[in-house]
């Protein structure tokens, strides 16, 4: 459990605008047509857009609708959207849009904020990735030192002890594949969420993952999620509506279309290695996302709270599956980097 949700701290951030930057490979625009952002409407405060005409993108084939259902899709990927739902599945992984998806007289829009900042970069990964960085990588273990984050009666289950435990088995994964890796700490210390951010400053990384287990009132309560930074003027997913501090610009939002990308590869590849349940990709404003000087991501990787849950997470041989989940989102980020700086002319 990060830190913050036991603090309920939160804070702004900063929102990026759309650049035409010409075609991706395969026709898809890298910047979704002028005309499609020029045509919104307000609802409920937020910008919409038609996503009728957002599909006559070139390369997006024509909206398919049900009822309560529509379907953003190229040949190769399919977004599924829902009436009136932040909830989205963008090739099977549960993505937590910005804003609600509306439906009016027959007609479907979609928040401004999450064609910028959902669409585009799931959909030309290369648009938001051109620019980065695919060298050093991050990972910091949650908690320590006198703060144990969740926990069971007895001491069975640590966070602060899992987290560590997780991050140097992830580090040694990706040693292997000669991957430079730092670790935020390496033995059982309190560290500030302020000095975790400021070490991925001075190491300057290109990916910084924060580690943590969840655990809630609710007994029920299970799943995987990655938490990357909610853009400015959006509420995070906990909330329903954004508040005025969320208007706020921070440095960590300076990354927003490829956290998208990097919180999408961690979500898909953890519920692949450990076939947990999905809870999705989700919007949040933690203290180490918001000050990241480079994309990043904070993961739950499940409830210490729910008995199977924590039953699993009590065998070995289900943490090196974590870890090899987490280690290969950060590889799939760091070769979509390459990809994206290799096909720049």
């Amino acid at each position: 459990m990060s830190q913050e949700s036991l603090h309920g701290l939160t804070m702004g951030d900063h929102i990026l605008n759309i650049k035409n930057r010409g075609r991706q490979r395969g026709g898809l625009l890298v910047a979704l047509l002028p005309l499609v952002l020029g045509l919104p409407w307000a609802v409920g405060g937020a910008e919409m857009i038609s996503l009728h005409t957002l599909s006559r993108t070139p390369g997006f084939q024509p909206l398919t609708t049900r009822a309560d259902q529509a379907v953003l899709a190229t040949r190769s990927q399919r977004l599924q959207l829902y009436k009136d739902s932040r909830r989205a599945i963008f090739d099977g992984v549960t993505i937590w849009l910005n804003a609600p998806v509306e439906k009016s007289w027959g007609r479907w829009q979609i928040a401004r904020a999450d064609v910028t900042h959902t669409v585009q970069p799931l959909f030309n990964p290369a648009s938001a990735l051109a620019a980065k960085g695919h060298t050093v990588v991050v990972l910091d273990a949650g908690h320590g030192g006198k703060d144990q984050g969740a926990s069971l009666p007895g001491g069975k289950l640590i966070e602060k002890e899992l987290t560590l435990e997780l991050a140097q088995a992830v580090r040694d994964i990706l040693r292997r594949q000669q991957v430079d890796v730092r670790l935020t700490r390496s033995a059982d210390r309190q560290l500030a969420l302020a000095e975790r951010s400021r070490l991925a400053g001075a190491w300057r990384a290109a990916v910084f993952i924060s580690i943590h287990f969840n655990a809630a009132a609710n007994a029920q309560a299970a799943g995987i999620e990655t938490h990357i930074l909610a853009p400015s003027g959006c509420s995070i997913t906990a909330q329903p509506a954004a508040r005025g501090a969320d208007a706020q610009a921070c440095l960590g939002n300076r990354h927003d279309g490829a956290n998208m990308v990097l919180g999408y590869l961690m979500q898909k590849s953890l519920l692949k290695y450990t076939r947990a349940e999905d809870r999705g990709v989700r919007r949040s404003r933690f203290m180490v996302l918001r000050n990241s000087p480079c994309p990043a991501a904070l993961i739950e990787c499940g409830f210490l709270s729910h008995p199977a849950e924590q039953k699993k997470i009590m065998s070995a041989a289900y943490r090196r599956d974590m870890a090899r989940g987490i280690a290969e989102g950060i590889l799939s980020y760091l070769r979509a980097v390459q990809r994206a700086r290799a096909a720049q002319p």
